[in-house]
């Protein structure tokens, strides 16, 4: 009787001073102000209102963990906020998201009515699924390494040392051409020369649509919008009237679509009633941000923290090398044998546990969920804040203790080796040892016993490292996220020669905490360096 009404108890709501706008100025302030809403909270599920919508934050690991096992969840919550607030979706196309509750399976949920043609959330996920589960991993990756290869020989470099304003916008400049190739294929960029700039605008521009900024307060962001989006439907037409099936070519891309998911994916949007043109464009458009906009960034941060630690520097530098090794003819890197290296997926995981700031979105399309004791109601709001995770002193491994008492590897500095578990040494790893082996966190301890070198773990943070989201719904793009992070740090950081020109540690070390929530946050400040072009002897 008791669990019964506990469990019918709705969660609570933190504290607001204005009625009807509840935390919504707060939030369109500062948006990481919800982090301190969740700290401040005791209960496992904490509410705020904006407007009329309440959003149910769930916090602690184990919570999080079960949450992620609830097969109801559904993210079509932030599948339509995102296509309609960022990528201007057409309100007529809106209710393909909207009303879509048959699931992912490839059975319909029994309650659904939803017409075979319009699922969208199924159709699409197989595909993405599908395409990164199977051989199209490893062509994206090849295509992308050497394509980024490429890009880097044609840098003007002179023999001596170049100086550059800007670290942050130098990463984003040289690899979002390669990215997008790999996916799209090249006459996405030739047809539209600027696309990389452009791009990388609107990412700088998002927390505008994010917030509801009207038109008038920012014309050029949302001018902006409009060219990248009559460019890729300009791309769709073009591709349409000039592909044939003799262009495909060995690995499955071919120059007008790119990769066989791109192909596909015109396939299967355009016979979904109420997508149109705009509507397709701006589904590519946001998966193309989706895929970009945090592994680019994250490149970036990977490569920052390793300029600022020699004896890293090194480390990797050496794991580079030893990978590089009986690479497959015309390849400029061994991706699988690279991507595997223990050091680099740490370092990896460590960059996007600090970096990442994700709200993730979920809702139940059928029923109520369960939390902790509370109940939310069906087709209620309920997220997850990825950095709140990643900051949970209960959960996170930090480390030896130093003599003074304090910890060695804080949650708040970045720790290259902070998810390598050395068996011999109870206190490396990514969990806090007093979290080995208890509920909702279940390492696989008898791998610490059989005296094995280090290994990368993430066993156990289910409810704690969720950069790509957790449960049935995560990122379905992940695993080519990954490749796309480690090889494009490998590639920059072992062709060409970077030093960091700046001691102002403290302005450059923040993230700017205007995109919270919104993926991988950009630093907060330029970050001048300089740059040449490494010889092979520079590696030795």
């Amino acid at each position: 009787m008791l669990r019964s009404f506990w469990n019918t108890k709705k969660p609570p709501v933190a504290p607001y001073s204005l009625p009807f706008l509840g935390h919504a100025l707060s939030f369109f302030h500062d948006t990481s102000i919800v982090a301190q809403f969740q700290r401040d909270s005791q209960a496992g599920v904490i509410g705020l209102k904006f407007w009329t919508t309440s959003i149910n934050f769930v916090t602690g690991a184990n919570n999080i963990a079960r949450l992620w096992r609830c097969k109801d969840l559904d993210a079509s919550a932030v599948t339509s906020f995102s296509l309609k607030q960022f990528f201007l979706t057409p309100e007529k196309s809106m209710e393909v998201y909207l009303g879509d509750d048959s699931g992912i399976s490839p059975q319909p949920h029994p309650l659904s009515n939803i017409a075979e043609k319009n699922r969208y959330y199924y159709q699409n996920r197989k595909a993405i699924v599908g395409f990164f589960n199977g051989p199209g991993l490893m062509s994206m990756g090849n295509r992308f390494s050497h394509l980024l290869v490429n890009e880097i020989h044609r840098l003007e470099v002179p023999d001596d040392w170049i100086n550059e304003t800007d670290l942050y916008s130098f990463v984003l400049r040289v690899v979002i051409g390669p990215a997008v190739e790999a996916m799209c294929g090249p006459v996405l960029l030739e047809e539209n020369p600027n696309f990389g700039n452009d791009f990388w605008k609107m990412d700088h521009d998002i927390f505008y649509f994010f917030k509801g900024y009207p038109k008038w307060l920012a014309p050029s962001a949302f001018q902006n919008r409009i060219k990248l989006l009559n460019g890729v439907k300009h791309w769709h037409t073009f591709a349409r009237s000039h592909f044939d099936a003799t262009c495909i070519e060995s690995d499955g891309h071919d120059r007008f679509y790119g990769s066989p998911l791109m192909r596909s994916r015109q396939q299967y949007l355009t016979k979904i009633d109420c997508l149109d043109a705009d509507a397709i464009a701006s589904q590519d458009l946001g998966l193309l941000w989706a895929e970009n906009a945090n592994s680019v960034p994250a490149i970036f941060w990977m490569l920052y923290e390793t300029l600022q630690r020699p004896d890293l520097f090194s480390q990797v530098i050496e794991v580079i090398t030893s990978s590089s090794k009986n690479v497959t003819k015309g390849s400029p890197i061994n991706i699988e044998v690279l991507c595997n290296q223990p050091l680099l997926q740490s370092m990896y995981a460590e960059t996007l546990r600090l970096y990442t700031s994700l709200f993730a979105l979920r809702s139940a399309a059928h029923g109520s969920v369960n939390v902790d004791k509370f109940t939310i109601p069906k087709n209620d709001l309920i997220a997850v804040d990825s950095r709140v995770c990643a900051m949970n002193p209960d959960l996170w491994g930090t480390g030896s203790i130093r003599d003074n008492g304090t910890e060695n590897h804080p949650l708040n500095n970045f720790w290259a080796e902070r998810f390598i578990v050395r068996p011999d040494d109870p206190t490396s790893g990514p969990l806090r040892s007093t979290c080995l082996g208890t509920k909702g966190a279940k390492p696989d301890l008898s791998t610490r016993a059989r005296g094995k070198e280090p290994y990368f773990s993430m066993d156990g943070l289910a409810g704690g490292w969720i950069p790509f989201g957790g449960g049935n719904r995560q990122c379905p793009g992940r695993s080519f996220a990954k490749q796309e992070i480690i090889v494009g740090f490998s590639l920059i950081v072992s062709m060409l020669d970077i030093e960091l020109l700046t001691t102002d540690e403290i302005a450059i070390r923040k993230p700017d905490m205007r995109y919270y929530g919104l993926g991988t946050l950009p630093p907060k400040g330029m970050i001048p360096f300089r740059f040449r072009k490494r010889t092979p002897k520079d590696l030795v």
